[in-house]
């Protein structure tokens, strides 16, 4: 690179170079169309140092540029360009192959890329790279940071001075700020003096990183998509206060909701600690309490300015769902459709609102007035749901910092079972409380004691619920309806309740129209489980009817959806919606004996499956008695080995041919 560096402090020197077709010297290279601002002259310094070793007319590669910085891909696409039309010396104006690795197109551009002599892709630091990236390019490539001497040629490169609080200048900037102050058609000098005349704001300097006090989004387990958009936002933050976006493409304002107690201020509290900025918090019911209209409105916009000087932060708004809508006709109309004015002007309207992220929270949002949810203020909206079992063994590992062992893990899933990350958290608290009332260590043994009391169920009845969703499973195998993903059952029951002690956990087998043979799977898969019983105890138990998701209910809910609702029963006549055909089902008894003929053919379908693959059922049933869980993979296998041999009769040899 320096004998690169040498060749920009002469014009004369550079004209007379061997080397000069390899060093960008004019202005712009009407071959390609690129025009050289000093940006892009920097970022072509460090391009020319990475990829030194190929800096000859004659060399063929394939590079991945990795950028060590954040900087702005169109300046260093255009300097990549600059740098392989130097070496390239085409003349047929095709345009240099630059591309951004991990793009929209990228298989398009690798493919482009399979058909060139050299090529580029530029990896921006943010996209991890993979084998294959490894595998297709020839090298992968660090471009070095800008560096003084690179600012130093790129002004001797334009004929200006070299002063030293110029370098610093090029040298801090951002990027993309350097991208708009130096333009085609614009000096250089007047490019500089316009850099100095608006300088940094507060919007784009880089804010103290928050030290993180608490959980970040990492140790948000179990909270679904809205983990991945805040993760997106984190990295849109670091962008704008960079300087590489705009705050025009930030996504400012999201609604979540959940039943109280699911972590919606824990989530909102991590996402602050994960993006770096501050929090200020604020609520319908804090802002109401400062007083009268006038002072409710007052202090709502003095939590988004204290937001606004902090920035750039978030606005966590509680309770906003306690704003309602401006429909209701009662006496506090005049006061809430006031309130619900001033969040509307605070949200957008006149308020500027720059480097401010809204974050409200509620439990009931189809009570929010529609024009608070509208796009551009509230418009993307997230569900955090009562976590499952997983996510309830890691929040418990978050507050305590213990591991459950596995009968421990067992119990605590079953009886935390509809508990909330707050119900957790207090259970925690008093398991830590009685621990130290005993001067011991906390361990999983506290935490136990506080779950709601658990009665182990005897061997014989763990053994019914083992048969019952093995033959779910093994009917749902055979008749191919949907994916096995794993079978479940449990050897406790909490006290005093009906819940759930096992399950066979199903996955979609793919989106297309189901046809009355996917119907009359479902109802075969869901009369698996007392056909199953049936098969190897005689009879079948009480727990198979009752509730709306119980099997028996299940499957005639199913069959009088065909016979009356969907047209595909006996006729392509539809008696009526599903609320009509119970009725039907009780007063009409052709309609009745219709839906008691599919229960009858698919049970003695489910009869059949189960009998023909008892020894399947068996090994089934001893795995989840000794393991009380396993995968549906394991299942299939079970299935697939008992499978009884056939032979096609086509294929017995003749008598006559034996010998």
């Amino acid at each position: 690179m320096s004998d690169i560096l040498e060749l920009f402090d002469n014009e004369t020197s550079i004209q007379r170079s061997s080397k000069q077709k390899r060093v960008p010297w004019k202005i712009s290279l009407p071959e390609d169309g690129t025009f050289i601002t000093l940006p892009v002259f920097m970022a072509f310094c460090g391009i020319a140092a990475a990829l030194r070793s190929w800096n000859r007319p004659a060399a063929k590669f394939k590079v991945i540029l990795s950028l060590s910085e954040d900087a702005c891909l169109s300046v260093y696409s255009s300097a990549a360009r600059v740098f392989l039309r130097a070496i390239e010396d085409c003349k047929d104006g095709t345009r240099p192959l630059v591309c951004t690795w991990g793009g929209r197109h990228s298989d398009r551009d690798q493919y482009e890329a399979l058909r060139v002599d050299r090529a580029i892709f530029i990896r921006e630091p943010n996209k991890d790279l993979d084998d294959g990236a490894r595998l297709f390019a020839d090298r992968v490539v660090d471009v070095p940071m800008r560096s003084r001497r690179h600012v130093q040629a790129a002004l001797r490169r334009f004929g200006m001075p070299v002063v030293e609080k110029d370098v610093e200048l090029l040298l801090s900037e951002p990027w993309a700020r350097l991208d708009n102050a130096f333009q085609e058609g614009r000096s250089p000098t007047l490019s500089l003096q316009r850099l100095r005349r608006y300088p940094l704001s507060w919007t784009q300097k880089d804010v103290p990183a928050v030290k993180a006090v608490g959980p970040t989004l990492a140790d948000m387990h179990g909270y679904g998509p809205i983990v991945a958009w805040g993760n997106d936002l984190a990295r849109d933050l670091g962008d704008y206060k960079s300087g590489r976006i705009q705050w025009e493409d930030v996504d400012d304002g999201v609604l979540i909701s959940g039943p109280t107690g699911t972590g919606k201020t824990t989530f909102v509290r991590a996402l602050a600690n994960t993006c770096g900025v501050p929090l200020t918090i604020g609520s319908f019911s804090t802002w109401q309490s400062a007083g009268a209209l006038d002072e409710f409105l007052k202090a709502m916009r003095k939590s988004f300015e204290e937001a606004k000087s902090k920035a750039p932060s978030i606005l966590f708004i509680d309770e906003v769902d306690t704003f309602g809508n401006r429909i209701g006709r009662d006496h506090n109309k005049a006061y809430m459709t006031a309130a619900i004015a001033g969040l509307l002007e605070l949200l957008d309207g006149f308020y500027h609102r720059e480097g401010v992220v809204v974050v409200a929270a509620c439990n009931h949002p189809d009570n929010l007035d529609p024009a608070i949810r509208r796009a551009g203020r509230l418009g993307r909206h997230y569900t955090i749901a009562l976590p499952d079992a997983q996510t309830r063994l890691s929040i418990l590992g978050f507050h305590s910092g213990i591991d459950l062992d596995r009968s421990q893990s067992e119990k605590f899933g079953m009886a935390t079972e509809g508990l909330s990350g707050a119900d957790i958290e207090q259970m925690v608290r008093e398991a830590k409380r009685a621990a130290r009332r005993r001067f011991e260590a906390l361990s999983g043994n506290h935490v136990v004691d506080q779950l709601r009391p658990l009665v182990e169920l005897p061997e014989d009845y763990l053994r019914t619920l083992a048969v019952h969703e093995a033959g779910h499973a093994l009917v749902a195998i055979e008749a191919g309806h949907g994916r096995v993903i794993g079978i479940k059952i449990s050897r406790y029951r909490i006290e005093g309740k009906r819940n759930e002690l096992g399950y066979v956990e199903y996955g979609q087998a793919g989106v297309r129209p189901k046809t009355r043979t996917d119907y009359l799977n479902a109802i075969a898969v869901c009369l698996g489980g007392i056909a199953a019983e049936l098969e190897v105890f005689g009879s079948f138990a009480d727990g198979s009817a009752g509730s709306e998701t119980a099997d028996l209910n299940r499957a005639t809910e199913l069959a009088t959806m065909l016979e009356g609702a969907l047209g595909m029963g006996h006729t392509l006549l539809v008696e009526g919606p599903l609320e009509q055909l119970e009725r039907l089902r009780a007063y009409n008894p052709d309609f009745r004996r219709r839906v008691h003929d599919v229960l009858q053919s698919e049970f003695g379908r489910a009869r059949s499956i189960i009998s023909a693959s008892r020894a399947g059922l068996d090994e089934i049933v001893e795995h989840l008695m000794e393991t009380k869980a396993m995968t549906g993979d394991e299942a299939i296998e079970i299935v697939q080995r008992h499978k009884m041999p056939r032979v096609s009769l086509a294929k017995l040899p003749r008598r006559g041919m034996e010998a």
